[in-house]
């Protein structure tokens, strides 16, 4: 059962990600059942056991799909070889690693996708380290990825970036307390992601660590 196996061995692991990982798991558990999943992932498991630090993600989406009883296949994709090769060996068929900058190999996946005329159930974008003293070049990339997809985003499909927490800018008061500037953003790799869900009308399912939306579509 995965969420005996989530519950025991990955959620003590997770750190700052336990929280959204298991509102992402408990979300693809309200789709149809009798319908196979579709998970696109951008980035990949990189280095075993890395729990705290990557978030072993390939490894949770792939034994999700096993233990569920329609299936489905996750598409994850790394530009280092090195990176696919070691996800490649812990995940099972239901996983397709494939190697190549993410924004020209969502549209291979997307090809696919168009061919089996399946929509995505979940798009977690995780690629481009991210330097948290400058943002710009990898929230960029997010956003091209989240372009490279969107003709198979549905209105259902959750749409999640990894290292996107609220940023927000404070100063202090006479006290010493904290005193907010203005509203509190989504920063990091999800900052332009966020400002086009915002645009749009996207609904953001919940902001930790990670930052989700639903309603792209």
């Amino acid at each position: 059962m995965f969420w005996f196996w989530f519950n025991g061995e990955a959620a003590p692991k997770l750190a700052l990600r336990e929280v959204s990982f298991r509102k992402i798991f408990n979300y693809l558990d309200t789709v149809d059942a009798s319908q196979p999943l579709v998970i696109v992932e951008t980035g990949c498991l990189r280095t075993p056991d890395n729990w705290a630090g990557d978030g072993q993600s390939t490894l949770m989406f792939d034994r999700y799909l096993q233990d569920r009883s329609a299936g489905g296949i996750c598409y994850a994709m790394d530009i280092d070889p090195v990176a696919t090769a070691a996800c490649r060996s812990l995940v099972g068929p239901r996983t397709e690693v494939l190697t190549g900058d993410s924004v020209i190999v969502l549209r291979d996946v997307a090809e696919r996708l168009r061919a089996s005329r399946q929509k995505i159930s979940l798009l977690y974008l995780d690629s481009f380290d991210l330097d948290w003293n400058n943002v710009t070049p990898s929230a960029v990339h997010h956003l091209k990825e989240l372009v490279s997809i969107y003709e198979f985003v549905t209105p259902q499909t959750l749409v999640v970036v990894d290292d996107a927490p609220v940023h927000a800018v404070c100063s202090t008061n006479a006290e010493g307390s904290l005193v907010l500037l203005g509203e509190p953003v989504v920063n990091g790799k999800g900052k332009f992601v966020a400002e086009y869900a915002a645009q749009v009308g996207a609904k953001r399912f919940f902001s930790h660590y990670q930052c989700a939306w639903i309603g792209f579509r």
